[in-house]
């Protein structure tokens, strides 16, 4: 059966080529090269033959096209090369209607399920709607995924000039947010070029989402170009560290990337092969939900230290609070209870700005970047109550004086000193 045959304006002042010159255009979801020689507009694939370089990054020389990767030339019309070789390129139909050039390519045919497809819907139904990268030969499949539900409205790409600030926007947004974003590159220096904004998520606890392009597996070990193990490479990394498969759960394996990146606030990493990314789904797999798939994250603090804080709070006459970073989702709950007590607020560096200057109990950054103002106040309370602080170096929080601790980390409690009331709690942030 002939397939129906589609035209579509892919320049609208044919001028805008000039005779011996080629350029780039898009029919449909196909790149071609349009070229203009001896008067004659043609259509040709936009990758050569050999190494899929862009053709309509070329030139012609000499009357022939010639690929800018590696010099292999053709007839800018034909497509033929010279010397009788087999190699060609595809042609298209083209068609001059005044000053718009229109090209015939073949009908699409009606898209199918592919493993990329599950997975960034499963990605999306688990509330990762954010995604920073760079397209490139590698994660093609995938991109064409992410494109997909971005038409949809389902997701939000942003394009970036460089992996290592695709990786640090990610880590900003699940910082801000208490949600992870998706960083996305490429095999290779591309995906390795994420490492910092990586381990920025990782030591701050953002919650942050991977996702890599991989050579082919039947050429994995051969030294391939741009291949790197990225398994082995991403361990330092990574809690959640995995290569898709063929034969993987797919969408399972995305609901415990994100499950991972989320319980744990760090790094989980996917990479995905070449080929796999357009493998055709198999036994009707669906993509999965977030549904009863994650427990709440209320925890109730022991009711002895709760008691204990209370009781130190009665006696203090001067207390002071200390919010770090891991307070900025219950400032409201802070400053409400910090104007009962009408106790002076004060922050660490990286909380910066969770409590107005210009609020009367304001006593802005403490430590090493911080105002005397602010020391002053730490040094005449009586007791600290500090809430989502990690006490680095960094903050200069005081072990000398009286303290309340309040994280939803057990680890984090008492982790450089002793604290007098530890207290565990947290609720659910998203």
């Amino acid at each position: 059966m002939t397939k129906k045959r589609v035209w579509y304006k892919v320049l609208e002042n044919k001028n805008e080529l000039q005779e011996g010159r080629v350029m780039s255009v898009t029919a449909g979801h196909q790149v071609l090269c349009l070229s203009h020689f001896e008067g004659k507009y043609s259509a040709l694939d936009n990758r050569c033959p050999h190494q899929g370089g862009p053709l309509g990054e070329g030139s012609i020389e000499k009357g022939l096209l010639r690929c800018p990767w590696h010099g292999w030339e053709f007839h800018p019309c034909s497509g033929i090369p010279p010397g009788g070789f087999n190699d060609g390129i595809q042609t298209f139909e083209v068609k001059v209607e005044g000053d718009n050039i229109l090209v015939a390519i073949e009908e699409e045919e009606e898209h199918q399920a592919t493993i990329s497809d599950v997975m960034v819907e499963t990605m999306i139904n688990w509330g990762v709607n954010r995604v920073f990268g760079m397209v490139g030969h590698s994660n093609l499949g995938m991109a064409d995924a992410l494109r997909r539900q971005e038409e949809q409205g389902n997701l939000k790409f942003i394009g970036i000039r460089h992996e290592g600030a695709a990786s640090f926007a990610a880590s900003a947004y699940g910082k801000l947010t208490g949600k992870p974003a998706a960083c996305f590159a490429i095999a290779g220096p591309g995906s390795t070029n994420m490492f910092t904004g990586l381990w920025d998520a990782k030591v701050d606890r953002a919650p942050i989402l991977a996702l890599t392009g991989q050579v082919a597996t039947q050429v994995v070990g051969t030294g391939n170009f741009q291949e790197v193990d990225l398994i082995n490479a991403f361990n330092s990394v990574a809690e959640f560290n995995h290569r898709v498969e063929h034969k993987s759960k797919h969408s399972e394996l995305m609901s415990l990337a994100i499950k991972t990146a989320i319980i744990k606030r760090d790094v989980s990493h996917l990479t995905f092969p070449d080929e796999v990314q357009e493998l055709p789904l198999e036994n009707n797999e669906r993509a999965q939900t977030d549904e009863e798939r994650i427990t709440s994250f209320t925890i109730a603090p022991p009711q002895e230290s709760v008691d204990k804080a209370l009781n130190m709070l009665n006696q203090a006459a001067k207390p002071a609070i200390i919010v770090g970073h891991g307070a900025r989702f219950h400032m409201k709950e802070i400053l409400d209870f910090a104007e009962k007590l009408n106790c002076p607020v004060m922050t660490t560096f990286k909380a910066k700005g969770q409590i107005s200057d210009s609020h009367p109990l304001g006593c802005g950054v403490l430590g090493r970047s911080g105002t005397p103002i602010a020391s002053w106040f730490m040094n005449e309370a009586d007791l600290l109550l500090v809430i989502g602080a990690s006490f680095s170096n960094h903050s200069g929080i005081t072990p000398k004086k009286p303290t309340i601790q309040i994280d939803f980390d057990p680890l984090a409690l008492s982790k450089f000193h002793k604290i007098d009331a530890a207290v565990w709690g947290r609720y659910r942030l998203r």
